[in-house]
């Protein structure tokens, strides 16, 4: 390169037009790379934002629709299985095949979520912890107290409603001192006031428990 800056211009013509000659198609080559990696990327950004904007579309029609809104939903799960608003409806039908008495088909659909939600992070995520809460909640109105031990067995991250239902599923199995620690970090952790009363209304009656 020193050379071709003390080269006179027709040197330098020449020198450009063997270096062209060399490399001519390793250029052309890499320029059309080049403009295949924007029109690529352009490309995606744009099917991306289409699908998020059908996605979300199809979701209100969902939430809006007084007849046919499981079948709406079905179509939700098959065409967008892995984004945010299949998680909803999964948790939306869950709700309304518990309230319906339906609880093992609630029970299934909540752990969809909660597999799903699993496979991807191990990251807090509300999506999967509000699944993780409401299953527990079933479990516990069945009395199955393991299964909801099970449920925040491996949870880094436990909100104040997990630690108390951990509690209460160790209560129920007369687990009184784990239920005690359990209730403890339950209280630590919340900081609404009526939470609290009932929390320390068990913890209470715990105590009340183990002198009997």
């Amino acid at each position: 390169m020193a050379n071709f800056f003390s080269a006179s211009q027709e040197e330098q013509q020449e020198i450009l037009l063997n270096f062209w000659q060399t490399y001519k198609y390793l250029l052309v080559v890499g320029l059309m790379l080049v403009v295949l990696v924007i029109v690529g990327r352009d490309y995606y950004q744009s099917a991306s934002l289409e699908k998020n904007l059908d996605s979300a579309t199809q979701y209100q029609a969902y939430i809006e629709a007084e007849i046919d809104q499981s079948a709406i939903g079905d179509d939700i799960l098959q065409s967008y299985p892995a984004t945010i608003y299949s998680d909803f409806v999964l948790l939306n039908e869950a709700k309304k095949n518990y309230l319906q008495g339906q609880s093992n088909i609630a029970i299934d659909l909540l752990k969809s979520v909660i597999e799903n939600k699993q496979l991807d992070s191990n990251e807090f995520d509300p999506i999967l912890a509000t699944a993780q809460t409401r299953l527990a909640k079933i479990y516990l109105e069945q009395k199955n107290y393991d299964e909801v031990l099970n449920i925040f067995e491996s949870n880094g991250d436990m909100t104040s409603s997990m630690h108390e239902l951990n509690g209460d599923a160790h209560n129920g199995l007369n687990q009184f001192n784990m239920a005690r620690t359990s209730f403890m970090l339950a209280l630590q952790s919340s900081t609404n006031q009526t939470a609290r009363a009932l929390i320390n209304m068990k913890i209470s009656d715990l105590e009340s428990e183990e002198v009997e």
